[in-house]
């Protein structure tokens, strides 16, 4: 094998090296990935199951099937896992409706898509539902953070669409948008509520036209207008 022949080995040697490496990283944080989110949907549903202050991590990690001290590599303590499930949570849900809302026309079918997605996200993930509906509204200090946090970004989205369909002649310009949206936001919460405490189901989409109908229209007829 002359000169030429060895440098060309050696390339190709290193760069088969290299994207061995590069896999065992990306195989590396996909089970990290992987483990992380195990942890957050065990966490969740064991409070959901017995309660936030009766919930231990050692009965997360058995959930998830790792040791107690793998959680702490993760987490500092259970309200961090908590929290971050809460994150995660509504990270996927603003996702899901600002690609769906690239796909609908007008600030209607805008808020159907919002009300829709959020009556989905309990159906999909109801040990979450039942924490957020329950546990977390037994402490101020999770209702703040999640208020400051979380809430404000839904209720602008919200007010973003309540102001374009004022801004083309849709809805009543007189109306705060806040109020419109904080009013969306506690119908549909509302009805999140009683799915919860009730077992009853629902189809997301179906109710999601209704509570827009509603809003828009009120529950009069054309006739006692």
């Amino acid at each position: 094998m002359n000169a030429t022949n060895l440098d060309t080995a050696s390339v190709v040697g290193e760069g088969t090296e290299k994207f061995r490496e590069l896999r065992r990283k990306k195989d590396h944080t996909t089970q990290h990935a992987a483990k992380y989110q195990r942890i957050l949907d065990a966490a969740v549903a064991v409070i959901a199951e017995r309660g936030y202050f009766n919930s231990k991590v050692s009965a997360m990690a058995a959930r998830a099937g790792v040791a107690d001290g793998t959680i702490y590599l993760y987490f500092k303590s259970k309200d961090d896992v908590l929290k971050a499930a809460i994150d995660r949570s509504f990270e996927k849900f603003h996702e899901q409706v600002d690609a769906e809302l690239l796909a609908v026309q007008g600030p209607k079918a805008q808020l159907e898509v919002i009300a829709r997605l959020h009556l989905e996200s309990a159906q999909v993930n109801r040990n979450l539902a039942i924490v957020m509906q329950t546990e977390m509204r037994q402490s101020a200090k999770f209702i703040g953070e999640f208020s400051h946090k979380h809430l404000v970004r839904y209720i602008q989205m919200v007010r973003e669409v309540v102001r374009s369909g004022q801004q083309d002649g849709l809805f009543r310009p007189e109306l705060s948008d806040g109020v419109v949206a904080h009013c969306f936001f506690g119908a549909i919460d509302e009805l999140v509520s009683s799915a919860v405490f009730t077992g009853r189901d629902y189809d997301a989409r179906v109710t999601a036209a209704q509570v827009i109908d509603v809003v828009l229209n009120g529950i009069g007829t054309v006739s006692s207008a």
